[in-house]
């Protein structure tokens, strides 16, 4: 018994157009690119850590040391300073991807500007392919999506905890104060 091809059937198509280099980003790289997601969880993630970092300094610090202040100021330096860098980094890496200059990082020194400046850097979409930066970045792992899903999350529900808390706390004692008052 023979087969034979069905003369029907859609001829099968080869995967043409991906044949453009790609490379795997660095998390501390200065050069590259890197692209939205990647920008957001690398981002977080640093800044949680220097929270972490900035945390523990300060603890110890006002453990040995008699002046707490002198120990918070110095622990905020050091993590500015240590935030400063690998974040100018990713912000450039990150223009490099949208094909623009590095240099435009320094529109986050202006005041409102640099609130419209961090939105296109947020949601513009990188260039496809190659651009004079460099190859684009390999596609995204788990972990940098479920990074970038998940880390913003962490930060707004803090926010509105360390809103809604003291405020839960203030009601409970005016509730208290009024159902003693009532009960003299």
């Amino acid at each position: 018994m023979t087969t034979t091809a069905n003369p029907y059937a859609a001829p099968a198509a080869e995967d043409i157009g991906n044949d453009a280099p790609t490379y795997q980003p660095k998390i501390l790289s200065l050069s590259g690119r890197i692209g939205r997601a990647r920008y957001l969880a690398y981002g977080m993630a640093w800044t949680l850590l220097m929270y972490l970092v900035a945390a523990i300094f300060g603890a110890v610090s006002a453990v040995v040391l008699v002046d707490s202040s002198a120990a918070i100021i110095v622990a905020g330096l050091a993590v500015y300073v240590l935030m400063l860098v690998p974040t100018t980094a990713m912000l450039v890496r990150r223009l490099n991807d949208l094909n623009h200059s590095g240099w435009l990082a320094l529109l986050m020194l202006v005041p409102l500007v640099n609130i419209g400046f961090t939105l296109y850097i947020l949601f513009a979409p990188g260039t496809k392919g190659p651009n004079r930066y460099g190859p684009a970045p390999a596609a995204n792992s788990g972990g940098v999506i479920a990074a970038a899903t998940i880390l913003p999350l962490i930060f707004v529900i803090g926010i509105l905890a360390a809103v809604a808390i003291p405020a839960y706390q203030e009601y409970v004692e005016r509730a208290q104060a009024a159902q003693n008052q009532s009960l003299n």
